[in-house]
C-alpha cells in the first residue's frame, strides 16, 4: 500500500441523482424505457434498471408486480409494445382480479419532500402482448408510513386506455398533500385491475410514464463532511449528514466512475444529525492508487 499520506482523498456527493430544486414538480419518475426484467419471487416479475429521476429522495429502485396473494406475476415482454412500459401478465377483467407493486420512497437527509399526486399513462394489453384494446382500469394508489401504516390513499375508476393513439395519461391526486417525515423508507403501494367499477371483460391492465408528484425543499443531499486519514492508527474515518436508524453504504472509487467498491454497505445512522465511521486501512484497497473518492449512499432493500 502506498503511503495514506500521499494519497488525495476526496468526498464525492453521495446521491448524484440529487438536486436541490424548491418546489419541485417531480419526486420521482421513470418512463420504463430500457427496462430489464429479473427475479424476486418468479423470473421476470421484476422490472430493473429503471433509470429514476428523483427529487429529494433516493433512487427508489426495482419494481415487482405481484398478485393479491402476494405472488410473483411475470412482466409482459414479448412484443414491441409491452418491452418499455409495466405490464404485469394477469387478466384484469373479472371484476375482482388485480395486480400490485410498491415504489420505495426514502427522503435524503437535509431535504423536505410532500407527496401531492401521481400521473401515469393507463394502457390496456391484450393476450397478443400489444396495446389494441380499449379497456376500463382501476387504480389505487396508497401510502404507507415507515412503520407500515396508511397515511393517504388515492384512485381512479373505470379509466378508460384507448386503442394505441392517444393513451390516456391520468392523474390520481391525494385528498390532502403527504408529508414525508417520518425517518425510514415510505411505500407508494400502486394496485392496478378491474375491481371498484363496471366490470369489464379480457384486459391486461398496465402502466407507462409514472411521475410521482409534489414539492421539495431545502437541503443538499447526502454531503460527507470529513475525512481524517490517522496514518499511527492505521485508520480512516468518514463523517456525513445522516437520519437516525437509516442504513448507508460507504463505497470508494479511484476515478468517480467505478463505484462497485463497498466499504461497509449497513452502516446504521447514529443519534443526532451526523454519523461517522471508521475503517482499517489495511482493509481499505488503496495500493497502487494515487487518489481516492468516497460516497456515501442511503440503502433501499431489495
Amino acid at each position: 500500500m502506498k503511503n495514506p499520506k500521499a494519497l488525495l482523498f476526496h468526498a464525492a456527493l453521495a446521491q448524484v441523482a440529487f438536486v436541490s430544486l424548491a418546489n419541485a414538480d417531480v419526486i420521482a419518475s421513470t418512463n420504463f424505457d430500457g427496462r430489464t426484467l429479473t427475479e424476486v419471487v418468479i423470473a421476470n416479475d421484476t422490472a430493473t434498471g429503471l433509470n429514476w429521476t428523483v427529487n429529494g429522495v433516493a433512487d427508489p429502485g426495482d419494481m415487482t408486480a405481484s398478485n393479491a396473494n402476494e405472488g410473483g406475476l411475470i412482466l409482459f415482454d414479448a412484443q414491441p409494445d409491452v418491452k418499455n412500459i409495466f405490464a404485469p401478465g394477469i387478466n384484469t377483467g373479472n371484476g375482482n382480479t388485480f395486480w400490485t407493486t410498491a415504489v420505495r420512497l426514502t427522503v435524503l437527509p437535509g431535504a423536505s419532500v410532500t407527496l401531492t399526486d401521481i400521473t401515469f399513462d393507463n394502457w390496456s394489453i391484450s393476450g397478443g402482448q400489444v396495446q389494441n384494446v380499449n379497456r376500463r382500469s382501476d387504480f389505487t394508489f396508497t401510502v404507507l408510513n415507515p412503520s407500515g401504516e396508511t397515511v393517504a390513499t388515492a384512485e381512479i375508476v373505470d379509466s378508460l386506455s384507448g386503442t394505441g393513439v392517444g393513451v390516456p395519461t391520468e392523474t390520481a391526486t391525494f385528498e390532502t398533500p403527504v408529508p414525508l417525515t417520518a425517518p425510514g423508507t415510505y411505500i407508494l403501494g400502486i394496485k392496478g385491475g378491474d375491481f371498484a367499477g363496471d366490470n369489464e371483460t379480457g384486459n391486461h391492465t398496465a402502466i407507462d410514464n409514472l411521475s410521482i408528484n409534489g414539492i421539495t425543499g431545502g437541503g443538499s443531499g447526502l454531503t460527507i463532511t470529513d475525512i481524517v486519514c490517522d496514518k499511527e492508527a492505521g485508520s480512516l474515518s468518514l463523517t456525513w449528514n445522516s437520519t437516525p436508524g437509516t442504513i448507508y453504504a460507504v463505497k470508494v472509487s479511484s476515478d468517480m466512475m467505478d463505484w462497485d467498491a463497498d466499504l461497509d454497505d449497513g452502516i446504521e445512522g447514529d443519534d443526532g444529525e451526523t454519523t461517522t465511521a471508521v475503517f482499517d486501512l489495511a482493509e481499505v484497497n488503496l495500493d497502487d492508487v494515487d487518489k481516492a473518492f468516497f460516497r456515501v449512499e442511503v440503502q433501499t432493500g431489495d
